[in-house]
């Protein structure tokens, strides 16, 4: 199992960037900045810088920026944070820009990532009752028209609906429609505000006085909720969120303060695995009962004819993989569209992708044959398998021959499209009799589906695997049509904060 070593943190887990600190501070953005002028908003220029701490080591810092140009606010934001992973040290830089009207109508934004030295940028503007959004990586990029809803906000929008909602008084709970580049442009996603009125917090040696203000990014996958702490201005004094067993800090200081980092970047301490009560049988059927091990079960796992789910109590449930029960031809139909298109990181469309495509065929007919064919061949054209890699599109996968599970995962998906074959992403725990000394566990994984005769057939090109038995639970799948942290929801919310038992079958 010493392939297990090359994807032991799965990579949507390595974006902790921005897929974890990103939403606690969109509602750092959200409400600072803002003075109470009567029943009016009064527009106050912003220039706060940030403490970015991570389980209580600095991992970085946070600028929030504000000015009015005419009838015209501009904010700008830049999060930076520095980690390491397995004792590698990566830089991770998020700079977010948008231009809105006075009465906090979008006009534009953009938000850049860069991880790893891979660049993500995802741009957008209004045109009439659309929202034309843009979205590249590397040197793929496409744009989409999506309808517009002006009530939804982003920076100073948002900013002068809380202020006109109110902040301090508590038990006041309000509803706001939020764009947010990190939760999809499709359309807003709600969020709920909750106050909690005035509050004694410890900010270092001081304590001090705020307005305790919660806000819940809602989503169909799941939720996220951030506690932010304001001054009688609404300026944000400290942000916190917990992700499983991850805390993740954002306190104002002083530019200088903000700037200087720990001479020794942190350790990203996360689980790569799950213990288990025992072996999980090499069958076409197993049930896993999954428990939090802190707090009430909030993620929401996928489910479909091979997976089924079964609440059990307010903290666990019970998984049910069997796959002898697929989807029959003449249930509900599935829009198979989205997993045939080429996006930006499934460039089906690539001209290295379709070669490779074509030679991994070679003479295979059926699609069984193809897939097989196609799973094989990724798992040995990937020469340099390792974790260093960002979140990469196909053709650069392909061109690299590098990455862990997720590379292998996504340049699979991407050669089936090629060859007509509807594929996806699976991100869930596989199984491994033993990993980094421990026996029995389950490990954060990705792998690939392809749709074959009316079913989804899971397919591990990291692992070499053209027939995987029931010995992996799935969290999401995803057509990776659009770049969003809300499908990964659900796994963010049981990182380290997971048991796992098999159930006997019988």
């Amino acid at each position: 199992m010493k392939s297990f070593i090359w994807m032991k943190i799965f990579k949507r887990f390595q974006l902790i960037g921005t897929f974890v600190i990103r939403p606690s501070v969109l509602l750092l953005c959200l409400v600072s900045g803002i003075q109470i002028a009567g029943a009016k908003t009064e527009f106050t220029p912003v220039d706060r810088w940030y403490e970015v701490y991570l389980d209580g080591g600095k991992v970085g810092y946070f600028q929030d920026k504000m000015e009015k140009d005419g009838d015209v606010i501009k904010s700008w934001n830049e999060f930076v944070m520095q980690i390491k992973r397995a004792g590698q040290s990566i830089e991770i830089t998020v700079v977010q820009e948008t231009k809105e009207k006075i009465s906090g109508e979008l006009i534009e934004f953009s938000s850049e990532t860069k991880m790893a030295g891979i660049p993500m940028l995802k741009k957008g503007r209004v045109e009439g009752k659309e929202l034309v959004v843009y979205e590249k990586q590397f040197i793929a990029g496409k744009e989409t028209r999506y309808s517009f809803d002006p009530e939804g906000g982003m920076s100073w929008g948002l900013r002068k609906q809380v202020l006109e909602n109110g902040f301090q008084e508590a038990g006041k709970t309000y509803n706001l429609k939020v764009y947010s580049p990190d939760m999809g442009m499709k359309a807003p996603v709600q969020a709920v505000i909750v106050c909690w009125g005035e509050k004694t917090i410890q900010i270092g040696k001081e304590k001090i006085k705020a307005y305790e203000v919660d806000m819940e990014l809602k989503s169909p996958f799941g939720s996220m909720i951030t506690k932010s702490w304001f001054d009688e201005n609404c300026i944000a004094i400290k942000t916190v969120m917990n992700m499983g067993g991850m805390k993740i800090s954002i306190i104002e200081v002083p530019k200088k303060k903000a700037k200087k980092m720990d001479e020794e970047a942190h350790e990203l301490l996360l689980s790569s695995v799950v213990s288990l009560n025992a072996a999980v049988p090499k069958s076409e059927k197993n049930i896993f009962i999954m428990e939090a091990i802190k707090g009430k079960w909030s993620g929401k796992l996928f489910e479909d004819p091979s997976q089924k789910i079964e609440k059990i109590n307010d903290n666990s449930i019970r998984v049910i993989v069997d796959l002898g029960q697929r989807q029959e031809k003449g249930d509900k139909e599935i829009d198979l569209k989205p997993f045939l298109s080429a996006n930006v990181y499934l460039d089906s469309d690539d001209l290295l992708i379709q070669k490779l495509a074509k030679k991994a065929k070679g003479n295979a007919k059926t699609p069984k044959a193809i897939a097989h064919k196609l799973t094989q061949f990724v798992f040995r054209y990937m020469s340099n398998k390792n974790y260093e890699v960002g979140f990469a599109t196909a053709s650069e996968v392909a061109r690299k021959k590098a990455g862990d599970c997720t590379e292998h995962s996504v340049l699979l998906a991407a050669l089936g499209r090629a060859l007509g074959i509807p594929s996806r992403v699976v991100t869930g725990l596989v199984y491994a009799d033993e990993f980094e000394n421990q026996k029995d566990v389950l490990v954060y994984h990705m792998w690939t589906q392809f749709y074959m005769d009316d079913q989804w057939v899971n397919l591990d090109s990291a692992l070499g695997l053209v027939k995987c038995t029931a010995d992996r639970i799935t969290f999401t799948v995803d057509s990776l049509e659009e770049d969003t942290i809300a499908s990964v929801l659900p796994l963010m919310e049981l990182i380290n904060n997971l048991k796992v038992t098999v159930q006997s079958v019988e």
